[in-house]
């Protein structure tokens, strides 16, 4: 089966970055073009591509920090190694990134752009003090200087570092209030003419940056409001994140998270499947309404559809069809965490529900007793007893009359599991069947 593809929302920036990395050779571009595929791949939880990308840019800024030492050019060797520093802290490498830091701040204190970088590594490394004292020294540097667009990014390291206070959320409202104002008028018309939306971690050139930093400013300032229980507020700015850019992954999967329904789901697995907090959501979402596995299916339309039906068969037991659903994406999406996560827990899920039923088919004296539904007959052969799928091994006409789709008080043993339907199901001997009491 071969899955439509309706276009995922990261995979428009990995075409981009990868086309930045192939037509310009300098250094930012090199840098920035793999730190932003690695963090696009860290949201699809592609871990391997992710610091596969993030080794690259390690490379890129070490081969930097020499060439900048043999021409003595000690401006370039400081951003190089802050660079390098980065690359080593998203690479997992605390100590490393640590020592670097320092020593690039050696030759850079004055430089606004080196705190940033210093904040972001502390931030990745989770040193929230380190990270808002260093962002602190660069919004301070910047705020001397007249470029309103670096103090904003500045502004929104220091937000990050300072989590969920007051200051933080004053920093961001100042920060939308900023770009939205008039004085980015040419800025906006730019990114209009262009018909520019994509976002980057790691942004080349002011109109990226100016769009990525709305984009994360708003998200966090909305992700505030939500936490705090201030929905309305949180829907507004998820709102004006999607007026901008509509397949915005972490606001869709927000707006699903609010205002939960099988629509706003729908929209959240198309533009980033692989999230699993999307897909623990949406696991909460079909246990409290029971017949939404039912009414969201249908022929998959996309990645993201897949992924939901996927789900849809784990909630209804149908374990071997969830695999296979599974499994085809996975030949799409080799390197992706998530789908081998669910893999693990389809099996793990599976295997419970054979264990349960094969222990109790050890005692084969114990009968049981339970309403009953066929699906159809007579003769009967399968239906659901107390809401378990169940069929006989060969079908049995009862003495008496009986219908299906009834409810009938059915007294049985247990034989086993067996499959119904591509489902796992109980496998019984039918002892007696009664009119339901």
């Amino acid at each position: 089966m071969i899955l439509a593809q309706t276009r995922i929302a990261s995979d428009f920036e990995l075409q981009q970055m990868q086309r930045q990395i192939e037509s310009s050779h300098d250094f930012v571009s090199q840098l920035s073009g793999h730190l932003n595929i690695g963090d696009l791949r860290v949201a699809r939880n592609e871990t391997s591509l992710a610091h596969a990308e993030y080794a690259k840019a390690l490379d890129i800024a070490t081969n930097e920090r020499t060439t900048a030492r043999r021409a003595s050019d000690l401006t370039r060797y400081a951003t190089a190694t802050s660079y390098a520093a980065l690359a080593k802290a998203k690479l997992g490498d605390g100590a490393a990134a640590f020592a670097l830091d320092e020593e690039a701040m050696r030759y850079s204190s004055d430089s606004a752009k080196s705190w940033n970088l210093y904040a972001t590594t502390m931030s990745e490394l989770h040193m929230p003090a380190k990270a808002a004292s260093a962002a602190r020294n660069a919004v301070a540097i910047a705020s001397r200087e007249n470029d309103p667009l670096d103090l904003a990014i500045y502004q929104y390291t220091l937000a990050s570092a300072l989590g969920t206070s007051p200051e933080s959320e004053q920093l961001l409202l100042d920060i939308v209030r900023s770009l939205r104002s008039p004085s980015f008028a040419d800025l906006r018309r730019q990114v209009a003419r262009a018909e520019s939306f994509e976002i980057y971690s790691s942004a080349r050139g002011e109109v990226a940056a100016y769009i990525s930093i709305l984009n994360r400013a708003q998200l966090r300032l909305a992700r505030l409001y939500e936490d705090r229980g201030d929905l309305q507020r949180a829907r507004e700015q998820y709102a004006n994140v999607l007026s901008d850019r509509s397949d915005d992954p972490t606001a869709l999967a927000a707006m699903a998270r609010i205002d939960p329904s099988e629509e706003n789901f729908k929209r959240a697995f198309d533009a980033n499947p692989f999230s699993v907090s999307l897909i623990r959501e949406y696991e909460k979402f079909l246990s409290g309404a029971p017949a939404a596995a039912a009414e969201g299916r249908g022929a998959p339309q996309s990645t993201g559809d897949e992924v939901r039906l996927a789900l849809q068969q784990m909630r209804s037991g149908e374990y071997p069809a969830a695999v296979a659903t599974i499994s085809t994406v996975q030949k799409q999406f080799p390197n992706n965490d998530t789908l081998a996560l669910l893999l693990s827990e389809i099996e793990q899920k599976r295997n419970a529900f054979t264990a349960a039923y094969e222990n109790r088919a050890q005692l084969d004296t114990q009968t049981f007793s339970g309403t009953a539904v066929f699906d159809q007959g007579p003769p009967f052969e399968s239906g659901k007893v107390d809401g378990k799928a169940f069929r006989f091994p060969e079908p049995i006409h009862f003495k008496g009359t009986f219908a299906a789709h009834v409810p009938l008080l059915l007294t049985y043993r247990i034989l086993g599991v067996t499959q119904l339907n591509g489902a796992d199901a109980l496998l019984l001997e039918p002892i007696r069947l009664e009119p339901a009491r």
